[in-house]
Formats: structure tokens, C-alpha cells, sequence
């Protein structure tokens, strides 16, 4: 690690290259590691974990449960036999009813007013109601909480989107519902990107939300009559220039991917379809997909029909291209149209795959390569004949390395134990 220092500081190595070395350096440590358990809630039967993230900070982690709860995690803030341990300083627990009526409550997301006592979680905007709709507080969700994501710019607000139909915005320091927006469809998948939160979900058109004017009216390819599927998977592209566009990218359950380029109208950009046949993404349903952290056009999709593909858009309007596939066609590793919401994950050279096996598949970005798998590591009690096969529902991965914690990876079980896995170096 010294000559790799070295070359950075001579100039051989630019700071995305070093980044990656040093996380290569840090994940090849956590092959060996032995994950420290943790229960999302407790209760007297095991409570699927459904979604995970981390803040921008790398220091708390958000878990949902398939029964609508929430929890909020600080990374050793709790000791245990001498050791640091993750802490969890913050739960909701899933409602069965809605304690108001969501259509009689409007919400303002204004700057936050300086003075009083500094919150713990920092957020640049604050979410209430008018005080003349001063009422209940809005409830947790009713049925299972698929997605869960931070508030981007900082780590004061979060976002939760449920079976139940529901979109919900949250207030870190208060862990309590600020807003909550009806999409009328179960919602598969949230993703964020500044004050916009795009929206994945049973509608066949894809929606964004506007923290600025808190719609979600903004519905993209209503004029395609094309578009006839539900939504599983939408991500924003990551940008590491502002001169980049800025995209969209979406899978449906007809196995289409879609990117849409949000400065110019929403409008649709292109398919990915393969070069020889100009078939659509993938032979079946579409599941999830992420884009390349470094900024650049590449995305990799996953699907029913066991395909891991790596696409590139190109920068100046090429035609987008399938680079290659990442392993093996397996049919059964991928079955379910919305196990997870957490099938795919992008960091440094690697993409993560949520395999319907039970493990998780680490590949090369740049060989589609098999680098590593983290398999289920907890006994089940019952026989192997009485037994389905344990799955990991959902995983995140802290890679922020200049916040002392070091590369984390954390892995949630389906109910079959309902636990969190956390692997560190």
C-alpha cells in the first residue's frame, strides 16, 4: 500500500485508481471476516429485513422490516465483550391503520431557520405542516417497507416506500412521518438524487417527486402507449461532471430497459437492446440495475432470465452496446419479479448480485469475472427436505474510507432468522 501511495503522490495514480486499489485492499480482508449479528427488532418470530442503506456519512444505517417497522442504526455506538458494536438508537414499528387522513395534510419543505439547539442529524430543509393542519401524527406504514433511502445532501430527511401503496418522508431527528404521498401503486423502488426521488412501482410509467413542490404528478412516458408494465427498478446516473446528462435509467417486468434524459423534459432517451438481434434487455422481466459509481455511462441489469448484462451508452448519442455479461446464465438464481429490492450493487470494481440462492456473488466489473461469494452463513434448524432455502433480502456497503470505520458490508436475511449481517475489516 506505500508503493501505491507513492505513485499517487507522483502523479501516476489519479485519485479514482487509488480509491479503487485501497478498496479492493479492504474488501480481499472481508473474504475471511466473520459477520457480527444483529436482530432488525425484536419480536417472537424472526421479521424479514426488506431494505438497508447508509448515510452520506458512512455513520448510520436505516433498516426496514417486512412488517412495516423502521430502525436507525449509529456504528459503534454500542460495546459488547470489550468490542464496538452498532448501536440502534431510533425504531417505528409498523401500523396496521393510518392515523390521519393523508388528503387533509399538507406539507412545506422550507430552509431550515438557524438558531436553538443543533440537531444531531444536519439537514438544509425541514418538513412540517402549516400550523393551522397541526393534527396526528402520520403512522408508520401498514405492510412491508420495500425500499429505504437517505436524503442525499445530507442525512436529515430519509425516504420509505411500502406495499401499502405509500411513499413516506421522514424527519431524522424526530424519526417521525413529515409527509406521506399516495403513488396508488405497491412501490418496488426508490432512488435519490438532489431534491429529486424517482419512484418505481406497479404504474407502467415511472414517477419523480419534487421535494420542492412535493408532487409526484411528474410521470414519464405518458404519451407512449408502448408502456404497459409495472416498474420494478429506477436509479439515477451518477455524475463525476456537471456537464454530463442528467439520466434515468428503468426496468419493467417485460424484461425492457429504459433511459430517460431528465434535461430535456423527461424525455425518453433510448432502449438497451443488443446489437445482432435488437432484442429488448432481457428475455423476461427486468428486476434491477445500477449504474457505475465513477460517473461514467455504463450500467449493469439483472433479470428472470438469469442474466447479469453490463451496457454502455456512450457519451455523444452512440448507439448503447452491451459490453458483456457478468458469469454464468442460472435461470434459478434470479426466479422472483420482486424478491428484493436489492438484487444489484455497483462499488469500486465490483458489482454485487443478490443471488436467489442464498449468497451473495461478488463479479469483476471489467472481466465478469467471479471474484468472491458470501454465502448464508446462519444454521437452519428444520430438515433439508421441510426447508426452503434461506435467501438475503437486501445489503449496502460503507465505503466512505476517511471516516475511521472502514469498508462495511451489510447483509439482511429474509424470516427465516430476520437478522442483519454485518462483515467488517
Amino acid at each position: 500500500m506505500n508503493r501505491t501511495q507513492l505513485q499517487w503522490q507522483l502523479g501516476k495514480l489519479d485519485n479514482r485508481r487509488l480509491y479503487d486499489l485501497v478498496l479492493c485492499s479492504e474488501l480481499e480482508k472481508l473474504r475471511d471476516a466473520k459477520p457480527i449479528v444483529y436482530s432488525h427488532r425484536k419480536a417472537s418470530f424472526p421479521i424479514g429485513t426488506t431494505s438497508l442503506d447508509f448515510d452520506s456519512t458512512g455513520q448510520f444505517l436505516l433498516s426496514s422490516g417486512e412488517d412495516g417497522s423502521l430502525a436507525l442504526w449509529a456504528l459503534d455506538e454500542g460495546h459488547s465483550e470489550g468490542k464496538l458494536v452498532n448501536k440502534r438508537i431510533q425504531f417505528a414499528a409498523g401500523e396496521s391503520k393510518e392515523s390521519v387522513n393523508p388528503s387533509s395534510r399538507r406539507v412545506h419543505v422550507t430552509a431550515r431557520s438557524p438558531g436553538g439547539k443543533a440537531p444531531r442529524f444536519l439537514t438544509s430543509v425541514e418538513s412540517r405542516p402549516p400550523d393551522s393542519l397541526q393534527g396526528p401524527r402520520e403512522a408508520s406504514h401498514a405492510f412491508s417497507v420495500t425500499s429505504v433511502k437517505w436524503y442525499g445532501p445530507d442525512n436529515g430527511l430519509f425516504f420509505t416506500g411500502s406495499n401499502d401503496h405509500k411513499v413516506k418522508i421522514w424527519d431524522t431527528n424526530t424519526f417521525q412521518v413529515a409527509s406521506s404521498i399516495d403513488i396508488a401503486h405497491r412501490v418496488a423502488q426508490l432512488d435519490t438524487l438532489g431534491d429529486l426521488l424517482a419512484v418505481a412501482s406497479e404504474d407502467s410509467h415511472p414517477r419523480l417527486i419534487d421535494l420542492r413542490s412535493m408532487s409526484a404528478a411528474i410521470s414519464l412516458g405518458v404519451k407512449r402507449s408502448d408502456m404497459r408494465h409495472g416498474i420494478n427498478a429506477a436509479k439515477f446516473s451518477h455524475t463525476s461532471s456537471g456537464a454530463k446528462p442528467l439520466l434515468l435509467a428503468t426496468g419493467d417486468d417485460d424484461g425492457n430497459v429504459r433511459v430517460w434524459d431528465l434535461r430535456m423534459g423527461n424525455r425518453w432517451l433510448c432502449d438497451l437492446t443488443e446489437a445482432d438481434t435488437l432484442s429488448k434487455s432481457h428475455a423476461r422481466c427486468c428486476n434491477d440495475l445500477c449504474w457505475d459509481p465513477s460517473g461514467s455511462l455504463k450500467l449493469v441489469t439483472t433479470g428472470n432470465d438469469g442474466k447479469c448484462k453490463m451496457w454502455d451508452l456512450h457519451e455523444g448519442g452512440a448507439k448503447p452496446q452491451l459490453v458483456r455479461q457478468l458469469g454464468a446464465t442460472d435461470l434459478t438464481s434470479n426466479r422472483f419479479r420482486r424478491r428484493t429490492s436489492h438484487y444489484l450493487m455497483w462499488q469500486g470494481p465490483y458489482v454485487f448480485f443478490n443471488s436467489d440462492h442464498g449468497e451473495i456473488l461478488v463479479y469483476q466489473s471489467h472481466s465478469g469475472l467471479l471474484w468472491h461469494a458470501f454465502e448464508y452463513p446462519l444454521r437452519v434448524a428444520q430438515p433439508e427436505r421441510l426447508r426452503s432455502t434461506p435467501k438475503l433480502q437486501s445489503m449496502a456497503i460503507q465505503t466512505r474510507l476517511a471516516n475511521t470505520l472502514g469498508v462495511r458490508l451489510v447483509l439482511g436475511t429474509d424470516n427465516t432468522h430476520g437478522r442483519i449481517l454485518e462483515y467488517r475489516v
